[in-house]
């Protein structure tokens, strides 16, 4: 048996010299995709930016303990400003000369074009999560345990606007009903026609012709035996109706009408997902947790973008300035980092 030993560990060599070579050319490939894509910015690993707006050349990017920074040129730049509270800010929004952010404890700022930042009363000392406005000054926000608030002025006040969620949320069958109270809604968009679409836990979205009271389910996520419906986390639909809305399990659906309707798309990837952003030309983006995609032709297929950076980290919210080349995104995520993707 003695003269086995070195065929086996000869065996053994020829197996490690193979994995590494794999391991070389796997790391090769990764930095290569790295290096397609540039960090414009980047903080250090405590700090986390969680959502990034543009409109026109003029982009905010907003996150934990005050964290905010502007950009005037399409994203090209960015300064790092001193943000009037030490809380997490979760959302921003921009239309015009308004800007929009809110974030923990009831926050919501205010600031008009090139004036100071402003805090309003939001009535409520629950988390806030997303917000939308449109260019006639209906803002709406969404947050933790049903939380929705209505502003038709531009977000300098707020009422709830809250409806009776039971009626729109209900789980099993005949005696086994359980209507589910207060669900958490990480999604808004707020048309310029007033229409509102919010969604976000158990796989559902619905629609309002004025955010309230009364709305109408057009989407809701059909699972199957003993799965969950995934949390919707991300939404976003351009003018001309095309949209996308992403979330947990990799799901991804699309809309080509405003969000009266969805289809649901086939992923590769089975983490979440929490922003998404999308050209006419079908360039689509979508970015979460160690899974980001991307897609050439409107969402019909997706494949994941690679990179060491995004299968060990996360992005939590991506979009473009109106400038920007086709293809072209910003995303924002762990340790403030902004990064531009390339086409």
């Amino acid at each position: 048996m003695r003269p086995m030993l070195p065929v086996i560990l000869l065996g053994g060599c020829v197996a490690t010299l193979a994995l590494s070579t794999l391991n070389v050319t796997q790391a090769a490939s990764a930095k290569a995709a790295d290096s397609r894509n540039e960090v414009i910015s980047k903080a250090t690993p405590h700090d986390r930016l969680l959502s990034v707006a543009f409109d026109g050349e003029a982009g905010i990017a907003v996150g934990d303990g005050g964290l905010l920074q502007t950009s005037s040129d399409g994203g090209k730049t960015w300064i790092r400003e001193r943000a009037p509270t030490e809380l997490a800010m979760t959302d921003v929004a921009i239309s015009g000369a308004r800007t929009i952010v809110v974030g923990q404890m009831g926050l919501i700022l205010i600031k008009q074009a090139n004036g100071d930042w402003r805090q309003v009363d939001s009535g409520t000392d629950r988390r806030l999560l997303r917000v939308d406005i449109n260019q006639s000054g209906l803002a709406v926000v969404v947050g933790a345990f049903g939380t929705l608030l209505k502003s038709t002025d531009a977000g300098e006040t707020w009422a709830s606007a809250a409806p009776d969620w039971s009626l729109l949320y209900a789980a099993g069958d005949g005696d086994m009903v359980a209507p589910r109270d207060e669900p958490t809604n990480y999604v808004v968009h707020v048309a310029e026609d007033g229409q509102v679409l919010i969604g976000g836990e158990y796989g559902q979205l619905m629609r309002s012709k004025d955010a309230g009271p009364e709305w109408n389910i057009v989407y809701r996520y059909q699972p199957k035996p003993h799965e969950s419906a995934p949390t919707i986390f991300g939404m976003s639909i351009r003018d001309d109706g095309v949209g996308y809305a992403v979330g947990q399990s990799g799901f991804v659906a699309r809309t080509t009408d405003n969000g009266l309707s969805w289809q649901v798309s086939q992923t590769p990837v089975t983490g979440s997902l929490f922003g998404v952003a999308s050209f006419p030309n079908g360039q689509v983006v979508a970015v979460g947790q160690r899974a980001s995609l991307r897609s050439t032709d409107a969402g019909v297929s997706w494949r994941p973008i690679e990179g060491l950076d995004f299968a060990l980290n996360w992005y939590s919210s991506v979009g473009h300035s109106h400038s920007a080349p086709e293809g072209e995104f910003i995303a924002v995520g762990h340790s403030a980092r902004i990064l531009r993707l390339n086409p």
